[in-house]
């Protein structure tokens, strides 16, 4: 999703909690854990700058999803087994950066949290790898109640209006503004924070039906400016057309092929003066334009030579007329 990361800066004591971060953390446990049993480690959930699925949280969303996440565990690629519960969320907090500003224009704005996981041997690796920043990269699951295009206000969900994330219109760079949201789920732990297929929660969705069909021309056309938005359709068109071209290429190349032969034989038939080994090397560069124009031309100075099938009835006319000769 966004460019979430667990941060490495601020960690008191290398993981050790406070006394008051401990008295929050108990909150959440059967008994009363010691400092020496947890360690602690703040993430960045997500921010106001818009994401790889041409979405982003409002200002207002953050706020919300701050509460909503309190409590909240953390897994592993958004797989809801319980054996991928890893950590948990005791405190979050919005925060500003006033010296940078967001695509739409905003104050930079994002939700950090602090989790905490009890020091076990079974997450002695997970806990050295958070600290080495091998594990760093996290995007969250959560449901809004609202959505709307940054150009036009639209929900695109139930009013389309044709915009496309991702595409400037005017000074505007069109986004989804997700606002209102009614629950946090869960938040994972991923290689590449982007959350597709998530289902009807913060991810990238299929957007068939809410947004008009566009022609393979205007697809590639976006594509190839870089601000290629996909529906299923689309994504689903694209990928039938990569398919028939590589089997157009692989048919062209065993065209080729043939031509290349064909124009190394007729070479060599034709007396042409070029070593075999040079013509052989020669073709290789050549387009199928370029390989008929030769095939052609040796062809044609082969016309009237080709008399091979001519031969046995001249052996046969010498033979009758040397027979008187003959003892």
């Amino acid at each position: 999703m966004l460019e979430s990361t667990i941060q490495k800066k601020g960690v008191p004591g290398e993981g050790i909690p406070t006394e008051q971060d401990m008295e929050t953390i108990n909150k959440f446990t059967r008994r009363k854990l010691t400092a020496q049993e947890v360690y602690v480690f703040p993430v960045v959930l997500c921010d106001n700058e818009i994401d790889r699925d041409g979405e982003r949280f409002t200002t207002r969303a953050l706020h919300t999803l701050s509460g909503l996440f309190v409590g909240k565990t953390g897994i592993f690629d958004h797989n809801p087994k319980g054996h991928n519960q890893t950590a948990r969320i005791f405190e979050t907090a919005v925060e500003e950066d006033p010296e940078r500003t967001t695509c739409a224009g905003e104050p930079y704005r994002r939700l950090k949290a602090r989790a905490y996981m009890v020091r076990t041997k079974a997450n002695a690796d997970l806990i050295l790898e958070i600290d080495g920043g091998i594990k760093k990269e996290v995007s969250v699951g959560c449901a809004v109640a609202k959505s709307a295009c940054s150009v036009c206000g639209k929900d695109p969900r139930h009013d389309p209006c044709g915009h496309r994330p991702g595409e400037t219109y005017g000074e505007v760079k069109c986004c989804v503004e997700l606002d209102e949201p009614t629950d946090a789920y869960e938040w994972s732990f991923v290689a590449v924070p982007a959350q597709v297929g998530a289902g009807v929660v913060k991810s990238y969705r299929e957007r068939e039906g809410v947004l008009p069909p566009r022609s393979r021309e205007e697809v590639l056309a976006a594509v190839e400016k870089g601000a290629a938005y996909l529906t299923g359709p689309e994504a689903g068109e694209l990928s039938a057309l990569i398919r028939e071209l590589e089997k157009n290429a692989r048919a062209g190349e065993a065209y080729l092929g043939r031509l290349r032969q064909d124009a190394v034989r007729l070479g060599y038939l034709a007396d042409c003066g070029i070593p075999a080994g040079v013509l052989q090397s020669a073709v290789q560069g050549m387009d199928a334009e370029e390989l008929d124009q030769m095939c052609k031309a040796f062809s044609k100075k082969l016309d009237g030579r080709e008399t091979c099938q001519l031969l046995p009835e001249e052996q046969n006319e010498n033979e009758a007329r040397n027979a008187p000769f003959q003892i």
